[in-house]
């Protein structure tokens, strides 16, 4: 019982000071734009944390992959109906992961960096299993991964055609249309030269590189790791 209230208690204060260190780092970030991420990110986490983490945990492991499949199920069913009816729609998921990494980048940094923590502490820890040293690494990078595309997200300014102080401006040309500089939009790598100099800073493709290699070795890790003990 102390053994289980002692990790508890490590998980709670764990989601302490993620909470407050991406809240800080959102306000850096956002200014007073940082209640959206409060009211549209924080929010929903913490409700899946009081509500559904609490029943998912105590559910056996095999129902738990049971119900994974089903909610996958599921999921690929209706957003398969969504395509076929109205193919817009189908879309919504994408827009709305995409306005969770916006807003969400600093509280999914915070996160990496308390997992990268709890990484290194069970490496240094000989109590612990090499399966579970890689799960957490394996966290770290894809949530390091998830926080650096959202913060690449924030610097695309889609349809400008200069920038002064940050404010879009528009030019048309004699047919009405908005004149572009000849540049072009890219998701991956991230990228956009719309208006001359791209606006996403140079470090945000390299790191996303580095990040994704680091997950790709973790996971292999975790994979063999977990072949061995069997």
């Amino acid at each position: 019982m102390n053994a289980e209230r002692a990790a508890l208690v490590k998980r709670a204060a764990a989601a302490a000071v993620t909470l407050v260190g991406g809240m800080a780092l959102a306000f850096a970030a956002f200014g007073e734009g940082a209640l959206n991420s409060l009211f549209l990110v924080v929010v929903p986490v913490l409700l899946v944390a009081v509500f559904v983490l609490p029943i998912w945990s105590a559910v056996r492991h095999g129902g738990r992959r049971r119900i994974g499949w089903w909610a996958a199920a599921l999921l690929g069913a209706g957003l398969l109906l969504l395509a076929v009816i109205e193919p817009r729609y189908a879309l919504l998921p994408v827009l709305a992961v995409a306005l969770v990494l916006i807003l969400g980048w600093p509280l999914t940094a915070t996160a990496a960096c308390v997992m990268a923590v709890v990484a290194v502490r069970s490496v240094r820890s000989s109590g612990l299993t090499a399966r579970r040293t890689w799960a957490r690494l394996s966290w770290a990078w894809l949530l390091g991964l998830l926080a650096t595309y959202g913060y690449g997200l924030t610097r695309l300014d889609a349809g400008m055609v200069d920038v002064k102080d940050r404010v879009c401006r528009f030019d048309y040309d004699a047919s009405g249309g908005a004149a572009g500089s000849g540049g072009e939009q890219s998701l991956l790598p991230l990228s956009d030269t719309l208006c001359g100099a791209d606006t996403v800073p140079g470090f945000v493709n390299p790191l996303l590189a580095v990040l994704a290699v680091l997950l790709a070795v973790s996971v292999a890790g975790y994979i063999r790791a977990r072949r061995r003990a069997r």
